[in-house]
C-alpha cells in the first residue's frame, strides 16, 4: 500500500504541472495579464521542484522519512487550496513555486524510502512504475486539462490535486515505514557542505546527473 500511495502523490504533483497548462489561458484572462505569464507559471513550478532537493534528504536522515514525507504532502495540499484565494497573477505564480517544492519530497525522500524498504528486485519494479507515472502525466495531463476547462472552472483543478494528495496522505500515514538510520543526529551545515563537495568531485556522477537532466529537455520544450 505504501508504494501505491507514494505513486498517487507523485501523480498528483506531476499533473499539477501538466493538467493546468491548457487552463493557463483562462488564468491569464481572469487576472487580466499577458500570455507571457503562461511559461512563467511553469518555470516557477519547476524551479520549486529543485529548491529543497539538497536539504530534504539529509534532513529526513536525521528526523525521519515519515515526518518529512507527510509534511511534503500536507504542504502540497495547503498550497493547492491556497490558489483559490489568489487575487493577482503574482500571487498565483508564487503559489505555483511553493507547490513545486512538493516535487522535492518525491526524489529526496520517497525514492530513498522505497529503496530502504524493499529488496532490490522489488525496488526496480516500483521505481519503474514511478518512472511510468512521470511519463504518463505529461501525456494525460494536457488532454484532461483541455477537456476540464470546458466543463469546470480552472480553480477546481487545484481542488482535484489536493484531494488526490489527501488520499495519498491517509495511505502514507497508515502504511509508510520509518527507514531512516541516522535518527537523532544533528544536522551540521559544515558536514553537509563537505559531503556535497565530495559528490561534485565525482565526475562520473556529475556527468550522469547532467545527462539525465538534458534527456528531459525535449519533453519540457514541447
Amino acid at each position: 500500500m505504501f508504494p501505491l500511495c507514494l505513486v498517487l502523490y507523485e501523480f498528483s504533483t506531476y499533473i499539477g504541472n501538466d493538467m493546468i497548462q491548457p487552463g493557463m489561458l483562462a488564468v491569464v484572462q481572469e487576472f487580466q495579464v499577458g500570455n507571457e505569464w503562461v511559461p512563467t507559471s511553469m518555470t516557477a513550478y519547476l524551479a520549486g521542484g529543485m529548491f529543497l532537493q539538497w536539504l530534504l534528504g539529509p534532513l529526513s536522515d536525521r528526523i525521519g522519512r515519515r515526518p518529512v514525507m507527510l509534511t511534503g504532502v500536507v504542504w502540497f495540499i495547503v498550497t493547492c487550496l491556497a490558489t483559490l484565494l489568489a487575487q493577482t497573477i503574482e500571487q498565483f505564480t508564487l503559489l505555483r513555486f511553493l507547490q513545486g517544492i512538493s516535487l522535492c519530497f518525491i526524489g529526496a525522500v520517497g525514492y530513498a524510502a522505497i529503496q530502504e524498504s524493499f529488496e532490490e528486485a522489488v525496488c526496480i519494479k516500483i521505481t519503474a512504475l514511478m518512472a511510468n507515472v512521470a511519463l504518463i502525466a505529461p501525456l494525460l495531463g494536457p488532454l484532461v486539462g483541455a477537456a476540464w476547462v470546458h466543463v469546470l472552472p480552472w480553480e477546481m483543478m487545484f481542488v482535484l490535486f489536493a484531494v488526490l494528495a489527501a488520499i495519498s496522505f491517509v495511505g502514507l500515514q497508515r502504511a509508510m515505514p520509518e527507514t531512516a538510520t541516522r535518527l537523532g543526529e544533528k544536522l551540521s551545515v559544515k558536514e553537509l557542505g563537505r559531503d556535497y563537495r565530495l559528490v561534485l568531485k565525482n565526475l562520473r556522477f556529475v556527468a550522469g546527473a547532467l545527462a539525465t537532466g538534458f534527456v528531459s529537455l525535449p519533453l519540457l520544450a514541447w
